[in-house]
């Protein structure tokens, strides 16, 4: 009886040693925006493209600004002055620096 028990517990011990790293991989890994809703709340003028300024709208300060403003130079790659859904996809898979 007494093996029993402790069979249960390493089991359990074991099952939860396993499970718990692919539970945070799983988290870590889920896409936590999805880019075709954010693109239609940033596409003010429902356009279907996203225009330099309202891209920059989502900026809560003046220093968040500027970075933007790159980013958006970067993420813009016909160079049209404006992000189409394919560009913004792409974009937003960019690693951003801190």
């Amino acid at each position: 009886m007494r093996v029993d028990f402790l069979t249960r517990c390493l089991m359990a011990a074991l099952a939860f040693a396993v499970l718990s790293p692919v539970a945070v991989i799983a988290q870590e890994t889920k896409p936590k925006m999805d880019p075709e809703k954010v693109f239609k709340r940033r596409d003010t003028d429902g356009d279907g493209s996203i225009s330099e300024d309202e891209f920059l709208a989502a900026a809560k300060e003046d220093k968040q600004k500027d970075a933007m403003k790159k980013r958006f130079g970067k993420i813009d790659t016909n160079g049209d002055g404006k992000l189409s859904l394919d560009e913004f996809k792409t974009g937003m898979a960019l690693p951003k620096k801190k």
